[in-house]
């Protein structure tokens, strides 16, 4: 049974990485296609601060209210229980496997549920909304 799994988790992944792979390369295309945009280099420190505070805050997102914080929510969800996902590729193969340093520390996992219930409860406002 754990080879099946390891198999249909392993196809799985193969088929989400090509579809990933081919949507980056449409959008480099697209993004290609178009004119520079003169005077968008400059002050490149500032530009990363920006896209920072707007991508990790969701400033935009956030104008809509209910439904921004949900977005929000379910933005960090999905960040941070990626670990969730790299602990479960590892448990296909040993079921003791844990993250190294932080994998057994409780101080994580009490973080990663309640992350997990924040975004279960942002998709849920999502859903009713």
């Amino acid at each position: 049974m754990q080879l099946a799994a390891i198999i249909v988790s392993l196809v799985f992944t193969l088929a989400g990485v090509a579809l990933v792979v081919r949507t980056a390369v449409l959008i480099v295309s697209v993004v290609r296609a178009g004119q520079p945009a003169v005077g968008r280099t400059d002050d490149p420190g500032r530009r990363v601060v920006t896209m920072l505070r707007e991508t990790l805050g969701h400033t935009r997102m956030l104008r809509w209210g209910l439904v921004g914080a949900a977005h929000w929510l379910v933005f960090v969800g999905f960040g941070f229980l990626f670990f969730t996902l790299v602990t479960a590729y590892g448990q296909l193969f040993d079921a003791d496997f844990a993250l190294p340093v932080i994998g057994h520390w409780v101080p994580y996992e009490i973080v990663t549920e309640a992350v997990a219930w924040a975004t279960l409860v942002g998709i849920g406002i999502l859903i009713g909304v």
